[in-house]
């Protein structure tokens, strides 16, 4: 079964970044959908109809090169950004650094501030371009996580890749239970794996283990938001998103799914 990537598009120098960072993959097997979201000037209401993400042909169309897509497909709404991002059930949604500035994160200022609350496909943040080799994944035997390493699986260079599995032992978290599930479909879709278990606050150990072995990509689970609690404090995935430069993906388990 073919997958699909979403690229949102804003033509930023953002953008430019996560562009460099899925045409340094390869993604045999899958199919690429590039996202332009640009909110009508006016405010006159839209109908379904053209709120509706459609094929359109840009000026500048993006090329695939030798990237390995089966297929590309530029798409195009007048809608926000955000909206657009979470129009179709796609495999994986890839997007450009958010803005900077505690201000702006504050107040889910940037598309990628918003949709890292309770990403609805699984989301990576490329803050970064370059192959990746490297990789943090932050079990903690969550649907969430689980949910992203399912992503991570299914990425068609994963066998390319070195996966560190942290577990960060906070006294909620059965420590060899995450570990163990974690390892072992990774295992059985032949990548090689080193286990990391440390004693703490999971988004303090995290950054310190980034900080340490700069991955090219951390994996987390975002088990969304818990309202003002959230809004004031922040979640762990938040937290270790504001405080890296390496690209970061994140998934929520699917509705019903969750624990």
């Amino acid at each position: 079964m073919t997958r699909t990537l979403a690229f949102g598009d804003d033509h930023s120098a953002q953008a430019e970044v996560c562009w460099s960072w899925i045409t340094a993959q390869r993604w045999d097997g899958w199919s690429l959908e590039v996202v332009t979201a640009e909110p009508r000037a006016d405010l006159r209401p839209m109908g379904p109809d053209e709120a509706e993400l459609r094929p359109w042909e840009p000026d500048s169309p993006r090329e695939i090169g030798n990237s390995g897509f089966d297929s590309l497909v530029h798409l195009r709404a007048e809608i926000d950004p955000r909206v657009a991002l979470i129009a179709k059930p796609w495999d994986l949604v890839a997007i450009g650094p958010r803005g900077s500035g505690l201000l702006k994160r504050l107040h889910l200022g940037s598309t990628a501030d918003w949709l890292l609350r309770e990403p609805t496909s699984p989301l990576v943040i490329a803050n970064e371009s370059g192959q990746v080799r490297d990789v943090l994944f932050a079990a903690d035997g969550s649907s969430h996580s689980a949910r992203a390493l399912d992503c991570v699986v299914s990425l068609p260079w994963v066998t390319d890749v070195r996966v560190i599995v942290l577990v960060v032992d906070d006294g909620r978290v059965d420590v060899e239970s995450a570990a163990r599930s974690a390892e072992k479909p990774l295992a059985d879709a032949g990548v090689e794996t080193v286990r990391m278990v440390r004693s703490g606050r999971p988004a303090h150990e995290i950054l310190d283990e980034c900080h340490k072995t700069s991955p090219d990509l951390v994996v987390m689970g975002v088990r969304g938001h818990d309202g003002i609690k959230e809004l004031v404090v922040g979640s762990t995935t938040t937290a270790v998103a504001g405080s890296i430069t390496t690209s970061i993906l994140v998934a929520h388990a699917e509705i019903g799914q969750e624990g």
